[in-house]
């Protein structure tokens, strides 16, 4: 039993971070030259569609950052940054489905850990370019 509780508390820490850097993904997505807007990651009213928009516009993203006049090398450090942030939610809804596996909960955590190495990469370009 101890074992499990450990196993959902490191799944509700680990989605309590995702969710955390979906809100600085759009920080740093709105402060580009030209600013990409994505909606919140949790529905605002009942109407919306949960993540579901907020998943489709982040894959826009992919696409949209070409248009940016920001350095190649910064566009593909958003790329990669959308990438590693979808990967973490699909294996955090893989665990909610099939079960807390270690495995599963430690690549969401590596696929974070690699969100946050792109966020620093960005950051850095910014200084940079400053």
């Amino acid at each position: 039993m101890a074992d499990h509780d450990n196993h959902r508390e490191r799944f509700l820490t680990l989605m309590e971070g995702l969710v955390g850097a979906y809100v600085y993904i759009q920080a740093l997505l709105a402060d580009l030259p030209l600013p990409i807007v994505i909606p919140d990651f949790e529905p605002v009213d009942e109407e919306e569609d949960g993540p579901v928009t907020a998943l489709l516009s982040l894959n826009r993203v992919r696409q949209l950052i070409e248009d940016e006049p920001i350095e190649a090398k910064t566009q593909r450090a958003y790329e990669h940054l959308v990438l590693d942030w979808l990967t973490a939610y699909e294996l955090l809804v893989i665990t909610r489905i099939a079960g807390p596996a270690p495995w599963r909960l430690d690549a969401v955590e590596f696929s974070l850990n690699r969100v946050v190495t792109w966020i620093e990469v960005i950051e850095d370009d910014d200084i940079d370019e400053s």
